[in-house]
């Protein structure tokens, strides 16, 4: 029944008296009506020869020359042939829009036409689904498939076309609502949705971590290079000793005063001291490439690349204490939200 209509959306109740149209943009407006008019029989004729196509095309034509003139002039009561049209091109959801303020704005239309146009509301009814919300908290956000329909408490039913849809309701400082929706064409609800209270959330700030665990690099061993480079110390400092002491027999071997045995003694001491001094210089010579091969080959190359691992433990090390220790801590509660810093920079 008419009487038993849900509440009407925002926009249907009657507007502020706009500001009365100069003569020349009535005459304008009055002239889109009657083309409206003609545009519509037409296609009326159209439809009953079976021309759906140019009948629709009519009735587009129509449906644009209602919508220009109500833009000149905005009196509701154009509503009532621009939802005829609607009608016609079964945009259902429109039709409804437009009757409902139709009636609820246009109080001085005629009797007849106003019934006409109750009826007609309730025929577009049947080809939508009506849907009306009662939430709490007021003031949340309803939104279908992700689209804006209106802060509560909304003073519309939402008119639907039949299918499936996702319902989204949000509000501050509390819990949103998503629930699935089936709309069925002539089906007329009414659903009502608590919000849960958000719970108040806030975190104890964390301290920053320990720095990261970045071992120190082996140095390299320096024994075998000790080892070698006093080898060849101890034979240099050998063949120098006994090479000496060889040259202090020559001399006592060259003495012609010396006696006979002294000067054979000498020769025989001075031959084994020089044969000694020989192998100690070569031995000098072995230990001694053995060393600089070692230092240059081995040990230089390891010292190298530990003085590499010790620059880049450094460099990470530094990279740590200028990088900011901050956390990001959201918080909610009633009425509000948002997010805590804490750390240092």
């Amino acid at each position: 029944m008419p009487g038993d209509e849900p509440p009407l959306p925002e926009g249907d109740s009657p507007p502020e008296p706009p500001a009365e149209p100069d003569p020349a943009t009535k005459a304008a407006a009055k002239k889109l009506l009657d083309g409206g008019d003609g545009f519509l029989k037409k296609g009326d004729r159209y439809a009953k020869r079976k021309k759906a196509d140019q009948a629709r095309a009519e009735y587009e034509r129509a449906l644009a020359a209602y919508t220009k003139a109500y833009e000149l002039v905005p009196n509701p009561k154009i509503y009532y042939p621009m939802a005829i049209a609607e009608e016609k091109l079964e945009k259902w959801i429109d039709v409804a829009t437009h009757l409902r303020r139709f009636l609820n704005q246009a109080s001085d239309a005629d009797a007849k036409m106003r019934a006409d146009a109750e009826a007609r509301l309730e025929n577009a009814k049947l080809n939508i689904g009506v849907l009306k919300l009662n939430v709490t908290p007021e003031g949340a956000q309803v939104a279908i498939d992700g689209n804006p329909v209106g802060t509560t408490p909304l003073a519309e039913p939402i008119y639907l076309a039949p299918g499936e849809y996702a319902l989204s309701i949000t509000a501050d400082g509390h819990k949103p609502i998503e629930q699935p929706l089936t709309v069925e064409a002539g089906s007329e609800s009414e659903r009502a949705f608590e919000l849960e209270s958000a719970a108040v959330i806030i975190d104890t700030p964390r301290p920053p971590p320990p720095p990261p665990e970045i071992p120190m690099p082996p140095r390299p061993s320096k024994t075998m290079l000790f080892v070698a480079g006093g080898a060849t110390l101890a034979f240099f400092a050998g063949a120098t000793t006994t090479g000496i002491l060889a040259m202090g027999k020559n001399g006592t071997w060259k003495d012609e005063n010396a006696s006979d045995a002294a000067r054979e003694d000498a020769r025989q001491s001075g031959k084994s001291l020089a044969l000694l001094t020989d192998g100690l210089i070569l031995g000098t010579i072995v230990a001694g490439g053995l060393t600089a091969y070692y230092y240059t080959k081995i040990y230089k190359p390891k010292q190298a690349e530990y003085r590499k691992q010790l620059e880049e433990r450094e460099k990470r090390f530094d990279e740590y204490a200028r990088a900011p220790k901050v956390f990001v801590t959201p918080w909610v509660q009633a009425g509000g939200g948002g997010l805590v810093l804490t750390g240092e920079l």
